[in-house]
């Protein structure tokens, strides 16, 4: 009897103070590494949202967006820079090279590719973007991101790979089968800050032309 009454404290702290993910996406599309297309270096923009996409929009939640672009590119940028076939550009960057750009976002791949005689570019949109409420042991809001990444050939503009992630953290005792991605996070509740960087971090990996 005792034994079972300290197995159940002991269960009873953990699900107190843990937190597990509820990871969801498009991890990437799988390839044969003897089916890739040949790049000579990949373009990584710098990542957008799709404030352009929804109707109606929050000025808080846009801001919010903005704000999860430029720390996910500032990720991406930490990730790729050391890679050799990759070149991290800037809005600067972009804006000098090809100043007026028609055709969407297929227009802005190809006239990119032909100026930096790269083959692959790659696209990142984040489409949520929101801090977490309360603290690392006691979030009354969980952190919650969802991000695409789409990497475009450049001349015929096809998709060569893309994934996406989607998450909001879960507590422990809502989902119990991830118990090693919560053990990972030290058993608290993360920001949305490490909760996109884990993510990105994670797709890029899982991306073939990037290792």
């Amino acid at each position: 009897m005792r034994k079972t009454s300290k197995f159940f404290i002991c269960a009873c702290v953990v699900v107190l103070m843990s937190s597990c993910s509820s990871p969801s996406g498009n991890r990437g599309n799988t390839q044969d590494l003897a089916s890739l297309v040949p790049l000579s270096c990949i373009a990584v923009l710098p990542a957008g949202t799709s404030v352009s996409e929804e109707e109606t929009i929050e000025i808080e939640d846009a801001k919010s967006l903005e704000k999860g672009a430029a720390y996910a590119t500032n990720v991406m940028r930490n990730e790729l820079k050391d890679h050799p076939d990759v070149r991290i550009m800037s809005s600067s960057e972009i804006s000098f090279l090809i100043p007026e750009i028609s055709g969407g976002q297929i227009g802005t791949v190809t006239a990119l590719g032909k100026k930096l005689n790269c083959d692959g570019v790659l696209l990142t949109t984040v489409h949520r973007y929101k801090q977490r409420e309360g603290t690392d042991y006691a979030a009354d809001s969980p952190a919650s991101v969802n991000f695409a990444m789409v990497l475009r050939h450049a001349k015929s503009g096809n998709v060569l790979w893309s994934a996406d992630f989607r998450e909001k953290q879960q507590s422990f005792l809502s989902n119990i089968f991830s118990f090693t991605q919560a053990k990972k996070r030290g058993f608290k509740w993360i920001s949305v800050e490490e909760l996109m960087e884990q993510g990105i971090k994670e797709r890029l990996n899982d991306c073939p032309y990037l290792n």
